[in-house]
């Protein structure tokens, strides 16, 4: 598996993926990719969420 296949699994989100999850705007998620409550990396420019992090924040009820 080379590190751009890596980046295609379900194990990670694109930040519209991530907004649609979380019901929030794409502006939002920016927020909290700053603030730190969301864990991710880029690839060539392009952020990748860790899908367990989106989903354990959704979880945690921390959306108001």
């Amino acid at each position: 598996m080379n590190r751009k296949d890596h980046f295609n699994t379900t194990d990670f989100m694109s930040v519209p993926e991530a907004a649609r999850y979380l019901g929030i705007g794409r502006k939002m998620v920016y927020q909290l990719l700053d603030n730190g409550a969301l864990a991710f990396t880029r690839e060539r420019g392009a952020i990748r969420i860790l899908a367990e992090t989106v989903q354990s924040f959704r979880d945690g009820g921390r959306l108001a």
